[in-house]
């Protein structure tokens, strides 16, 4: 499927509208990173931190989902409703996050790495307590984030073919892992360069893009253990 796939998808910001007793304050935390990856050399555990930013408590809740066929037109989300079905588990699942505190959310390999790639996000929300009981109107609207989870097989096959036509790139997934072509660049002169979309593509994908200029590109992937300086003429 042809397809800008960018960086900035990785993280996920949904509004919720909810009714509710009328107010002006609303959940507000962030979170320390929305993108994880376990590999052969990381440990079986990872935390990112939940924080506030809000003078009032915040109910949070995950919701793990399994990406079958990611970016692509087969892409499936796949609700994890069982933790032990999955090859992940967040924990907690529910929390209070106090006003203006940190609290670290724990994400748990359950299982070993084997020969392919397992891709998840995580939706990490706010919810409403007691929203049921009022009979006040008003209008509340709620961020989420959703974190990248990226299980990489336990050897890493690094293949891609990469090819520029004029002003297209197309860029094609032949090993068993994601590649993230980030920081590119398309230059006039030494000073004068166009900036270029970072692009995730997973196996047997292939992505194609339009290009700022009739020249080479200059991209550097990320292979999930290490990075490499690329250009394409």
């Amino acid at each position: 499927m042809n397809k800008w796939n960018a960086l900035s998808s990785s993280i996920f910001f949904s509004s919720f509208f909810l009714m509710m007793v009328s107010s002006s304050s609303f959940a507000e935390f962030i979170i320390s990173s929305a993108i994880l990856e376990f590999n052969a050399n990381s440990e079986p555990q990872q935390d990112i931190e939940l924080i506030s930013r809000s003078n009032t408590n915040d109910y949070i809740v995950t919701e793990i989902s399994e990406i079958l066929n990611p970016e692509s037109n087969r892409e499936t989300r796949r609700i994890i409703d069982d933790p032990q079905k999955s090859r992940l588990l967040v924990t907690p699942q529910k929390t209070v996050l106090g006003a203006r505190s940190r609290k670290v959310l724990r994400f748990v390999l359950l299982k070993k790495l084997d020969h392919r790639e397992y891709i998840y996000r995580v939706v990490v929300k706010p919810v409403i307590k007691g929203v049921e009981n009022t009979t006040q109107i008003g209008l509340k609207v709620l961020v989420g984030y959703e974190v990248l989870v990226i299980i990489r097989p336990e050897k890493v096959i690094s293949q891609y073919t990469a090819k520029r036509t004029g002003n297209k790139l197309t860029i094609t997934n032949v090993g068993n892992t994601n590649l993230l072509f980030q920081d590119g660049k398309q230059c006039i002169t030494s000073n004068n360069c166009k900036t270029l979309t970072a692009l995730r593509v997973y196996p047997e994908q292939t992505v194609t893009a339009d290009l700022p200029l009739d020249k080479s590109v200059q991209y550097s992937l990320w292979n999930g253990t290490e990075i490499k300086e690329l250009q394409v003429e």
